[in-house]
């Protein structure tokens, strides 16, 4: 009997974890809709492609005023603007309500262009919080390398949050459109296809989300960062947003209720806005 009883409660441990949904969040910094959305539809980026063939792409909104003070930027981080309070990191809430999730960054800081003083701090913060590598530059390839092994060796449920800052650089440095620029954007998508690839061989593809966005865009041929955003998703967003819903999505595809409105700003893409 006691050994009947052992096998049904390791038959649902294994059970549960093997339904438990993993998370992979993208911030490819500086990538404007027009190339993007250019990329997209001649084909150019088939692995961004492979993710909106299981959900969609759409629109997202960032308030001018975000660009000024790069608050942009560390909303797309933290999920909170240096004018809203909160008390703890996301890192401790997502911990309290999942505590066997395995939270992961592999973040890159720019090259020849540094973050913001309170933009580095938070990300810094992110890194040590959840036992993470520290935040150095790391090329495209890299992130993805790391990515990998990150997957692998993974044995619970994660969230993987990583980030690509070449094409922001390429931006800034030369302009958007130009054929570094495309280039930039496509290293990324050569990444992204090696995770999926690995997610595919460890079958955990179909058992993963992939929430992709950007913290601000280029102007049209220019060197001049803009406020269009954008959402790339496995799962269908269902409205136009804002850069303040990126976190109560992410919350929603963890499958975390809410109900202590830890990001009073945004709701989730995924829901009808009431």
């Amino acid at each position: 009997m006691f050994f009947r009883v052992l096998f049904i409660v390791i038959s649902l441990f294994f059970a549960g974890n093997a339904y438990a949904k993993n998370v992979v969040y993208i911030v490819v910094e500086g990538t404007s809709r027009s190339t993007l959305y250019s990329l997209i539809n001649q084909n150019k980026i088939p692995n961004y492609k492979t993710i909106i063939d299981r959900g969609n792409y759409r629109n997202l909104g960032i308030d001018k005023g975000l660009l000024t003070n790069h608050d942009s930027t560390l909303i797309a981080y933290s999920g909170f603007s240096s004018q809203q309070f909160h008390e703890q990191s996301v890192v401790d809430k997502l911990k309290f309500y999942k505590p066997d999730l395995d939270i992961h960054f592999i973040l890159s800081s720019p090259i020849e262009k540094e973050y913001p003083m309170d933009v580095n701090a938070s990300l810094v913060q992110l890194a040590s919080l959840s036992n993470s590598p520290s935040l150095t530059y790391k090329t495209s390839s890299e992130i993805g390398a790391e990515a990998i092994k990150f997957i692998t060796n993974a044995k619970n449920p994660f969230l993987l949050v990583l980030n690509f800052t070449n094409v922001d650089y390429v931006g800034w440095r030369y302009r958007e459109g130009g054929q570094k620029y495309s280039l930039a954007v496509k290293n990324t998508d050569t990444s992204i296809g090696k995770i999926i690839d690995v997610l595919k061989k460890t079958n955990q593809f179909e058992n993963t989300e992939f929430l992709i966005t950007t913290n601000y865009g280029y102007h049209q041929k220019l060197q001049v960062p803009n406020n269009e955003g954008w959402v790339v998703s496995t799962q269908k967003v269902l409205r136009k947003g804002t850069i303040y819903d990126i976190f109560p999505s992410l919350l929603d595809l963890l499958e975390i209720d809410d109900t202590d409105s830890i990001f009073k700003s945004g709701y989730s893409l995924f829901k009808s806005k009431k």
